[in-house]
């Protein structure tokens, strides 16, 4: 994607997709559409894909993201536990602890900001 393209179009295929890292751990694989915004500011947003997992996540930035494929518990450190599925759209706030557990095969269109 050129920077200064005023609007982007992504094509997804199966070998579109990069593993998606947290740390040296493997967690699904993602389909940038965007990593910066008009402003040059980190705004991320694409697919993300899963198969069955649990680990540790900690919101980078404000997220939104609407699942597309598969169900999801989120525990919140503050005990809160959510449950999504696909059609759902949810928000988290950036700073957030949690912990994901995919109950199969997940895929959702997310956007990150405020990184």
């Amino acid at each position: 994607m050129n920077e200064n393209d005023q609007n982007v179009k992504s094509t997804i295929s199966t070998t579109s997709y990069e593993p998606f890292m947290l740390g040296d751990k493997q967690v699904g694989e993602v389909h940038w559409l965007t990593q910066t915004n008009s402003n040059g500011q980190p705004t991320y947003s694409g697919l993300w894909r899963c198969e069955p997992l649990t680990f540790e996540y900690e919101f980078p930035g404000d997220e939104i993201f609407h699942v597309l494929q598969g169900s999801l518990q989120i525990a919140i450190s503050d005990g809160n536990v959510v449950q999504v599925q696909q059609g759902d759209i949810v928000a988290f706030k950036k700073g957030l602890k949690s912990v994901w557990t995919i109950h199969s095969p997940f895929k959702k269109f997310f956007v990150i900001s405020n990184c």
